[in-house]
Parts: C-alpha cells; structure tokens; sequence
C-alpha cells in the first residue's frame, strides 16, 4: 500500500495536477455532484473549495469528501472525457475499485438483496412436494394400519409382477391391485415376500415372480384336491391345528416309509404330494380371511406360518436310499424358494445321536435366522416341552393319535395323471441347498 501511496504523489508531483484538474472542473456541472455526495456541508462554504483550483487536489487526497465523491461519482469518472485523469490516476482507481467499488456494489446491492425472486422461487418449488405426496398417503388399508412404504412400493409394482408371472394367485390368495385400497390378503402375501428378502424390494419382485410362474405350471391348489398314491404315502404326513394357541403343525413321518421306491422313485409324484401337504397346512393359516398384518422385517412375528415336525423314528442311518437322497435334495430347493416365510419352527424328533451328519448337513447352507428355527430332540417324547399337551401321546403330549387326524391330502389306489414334469426351482433365487428336506 505504501508503493501505490508513493505512486501517487509522485504522479501529482511531477504532472500539473492543476491542469488536469482544471480540464475536469472546467465544466462546472461537476460541481454539482460533489455537493450532493456532501449533503450535511453547507453550499455556500463548499463551491468555493472545490472550484479553488490548488485546493481541489489537496482537498481530493486529504478529506474524506472526495473519497465519497469517488465512489459515487465514479461513473461520471468514467463517462468523463479526459483519458488522461484515468492515465494520471491509475494506482487511485485501483484503490478506489479495490476498496471503494465493493463498498459501493454493497450499498448499491442491499436494498435488492432481499431478493424478491428468491422468495418468488420458493413459491414456484413449493407445489413440487405437494405433486409427489399423493402416491404414499393415497394407499390405505383401515384393517392394516399404517403401511411402510417399502410396502407402498412393492404394492405399486404388483400389475407388472402379475403380467411378468402370468398367474395370480399364491397360497390360495388371489393377487390384486386397486390403486388406493390394497387387499388385506394381498398386502399378507406381500409382507412375506418381502420379509424373506430384508425388505427389498427388487428381490422380492423377482422371487413372486419366480413363484407365479412356477405356480402356474404346478397348480399347487389343484394338487391339494388331486388324487394321491395310497401305497407311496399313506400315513406319511398329516396336518393338526393346536387349538391352544392356533399354531398349525404338520407331521412328516419318515420312519413310516415301507417302500422307498415308491415312495420316492418317481421324484416327480414325491414333490406334488409333499406341495399337497404343504398347501393343506396353508389353508388353516386362512390367510384369506386374516385380519391381523404382519409386521415389516425385524419388527416382529409373522403370525401365518407353520411349525413342522420330522419324525426319524426307525430310519436306517447305515444306509441313505438315492432316491431318497434326491428327494431331499429336490424338496428344501422347492419350498425355500416359492414358499419364503412359512416355516415357523422345524422340530427333527427321534434323531439318533449317530446321526448328528444330518443336523451339520442340513445347517451348513442355511442363514442363521433359519437355523434359529430348528430343534433337534433325540427323545421324541420330549416334544410336548415346546409344543404343549395337544400333541399325540407318543410325542409325551395327550392329544390324539396322528392317524386319528386324517388324511389332509386326498389319497387312492391309483394316482391321477400329473403334469408332465416339475418344473425345478430357480437358482437365481439364492435358497438351493443341499442340506435334507429342511424347509418342508
């Protein structure tokens, strides 16, 4: 600052600053100005000054006044025609434009700076949140509650998935889609698949897809009322609902297997019976009449699932039958990828301790919130311990005996004609496993 300040007085010294002065003052409409930049002055006391031409330069540098004037006047500077002011004055008009211009800009500045546009602007985006909020509060479901709205989102996909999967019934629900008021039904089948996938939903998508299609070619409700081989099945599996807390149970009893030819021979007839007994269970869950929601993933129960007991009870452990080794290798891949968040506990009874190989192979692919689920009890009598008295005598409880409770699948000297083939569970699903039969 000292260097320009130098500048500066060696240009007036060495250049008549009257002259240049002069030139400028000489059109006294200047004069004006300079009095109105000092309105507080008087003007009688003030024209003299300034037309005084020695004082106008040591008045210009000294006083304030002139700095004003500067700043204010410096457009007239520049309109003004003498280049040589502007040669003469370089370094004062770089400090002037360096302290005084910002100034002037500010003052000039503020009084537009309450922007008018901006808070025109704020109106203008305003109405952008009011056109995207009608699609979460329009979905409502008075019996539901409150729907998350990953819920919200996978709902709003459901006419894609339906055109994607060509079929729309699951679990004996049919699927459908009214823009503002969901199905309570539809929103349970929903829930379920989106559980199984954490809560994302483009997973859960592709799964109900994978599922739709895969019931469209197996008819899973029509295998239930389908006729089913007596000498392959009878007395393998059934279905009881514990009236003590409503929990629908079914039986797998392996040990009662006679012949495993025909039993698990034709892997095809092995797989839709066992989707007969899963869908029989299914019905008592009555998701179609359900009136309680199931909560989102990690905030709760899911109250429309099944517990299943496997029963070992005389199952040779020397020896593991190949077909029966394919059947439970073919099962967990059918029902772990089209039938997610059905399995409330899985209990293995009557497991010999050498048999600890069928409890590692059955964990070792599993996600350990599946894993949770399963109980392995070497004294089957024990069983009443985690499922109460109304479970047969033979399970410790006072219930009745299995066979008592029927068939749930209907059975006959001669199987009806099934479908040409089971169509395979989709890899691209994540739930293959080679572990047993562990999810059904």
């Amino acid at each position: 600052m000292s260097a320009e300040g130098t500048a500066v007085t060696g240009v007036t010294a060495t250049e008549p600053p009257v002259s240049t002065e002069a030139e400028v003052v000489k059109p006294e409409k200047m004069e004006a100005p300079v009095v109105e930049a000092v309105p507080d002055v008087p003007t009688t006391e003030v024209a003299p000054v300034v037309t005084a031409p020695e004082a106008a330069p040591v008045g210009g540098v000294s006083e304030p006044a002139p700095v004003g004037a500067v700043s204010d006047a410096a457009p007239v500077v520049a309109v003004s025609e003498p280049a040589p002011v502007g040669a003469a004055s370089d370094a004062t008009p770089v400090a002037a434009a360096s302290d005084a211009t910002p100034v002037a800009a500010a003052s000039d500045a503020t009084p537009e700076t309450p922007i008018p546009t901006v808070n025109k602007e704020a109106p203008g985006a305003n109405p952008e949140p009011e056109t995207a909020e009608p699609a979460a509060p329009a979905l409502v479901n008075a019996q539901w509650g409150a729907i998350s709205d990953s819920l919200i989102l996978f709902y709003g996909r459901l006419p894609e998935i339906l055109t994607a999967g060509e079929h729309s019934e699951v679990f004996g629900v049919p699927l459908v889609h009214n823009p503002t008021e969901p199905a309570f039904s539809t929103l349970l089948v929903l829930q379920k698949y989106l559980r199984a996938n954490e809560g994302n939903v483009e997973k859960a998508a592709d799964q109900l897809i994978a599922t739709l299609q895969w019931r469209k070619q197996m008819q899973p409700v029509e295998l239930m009322a389908a006729e089913h081989e007596r000498a392959a099945f009878e007395g393998l599996g059934y279905v009881q609902v514990l009236t003590s807390n409503s929990e629908v149970v079914t039986w797998n009893i392996y040990g009662g297997v006679t012949d495993y030819k025909k039993t698990f021979g034709d892997l095809d007839k092995f797989i839709k019976w066992r989707v007969a007994l899963m869908e029989a269970a299914i019905v008592k869950l009555n998701l179609v009449g359900g009136t309680k929601p199931i909560p989102d993933f990690g905030q709760g129960e899911d109250p429309y699932q099944v517990v299943q007991v496997h029963d070992y009870l005389n199952v040779s452990v020397l020896r593991m039958d190949p077909d029966a080794r394919a059947a439970s290798k073919a099962a967990p891949q059918v029902f772990g990828s089209f039938y997610p968040e059905m399995l409330s506990r899985k209990y293995f009874v009557n497991v010999p301790t050498v048999m600890g190989w069928l409890y590692k192979a059955t964990t070792m692919f599993l996600p350990a919130a599946t894993i949770k689920k399963f109980r392995v009890l070497s004294n089957g009598g024990e069983l009443h311990l985690e499922l109460g008295e109304e479970v047969p005598g033979v399970y410790g409880g006072k219930g009745v005996d299995l066979k008592d409770l029927g068939d749930p699948v209907k059975l006959g000297n001669k199987a009806e004609a099934a479908p040409t083939e089971t169509p395979a569970a989709s890899a691209a699903t994540g739930d293959v496993t080679t572990a047993p039969d562990t999810v059904a």
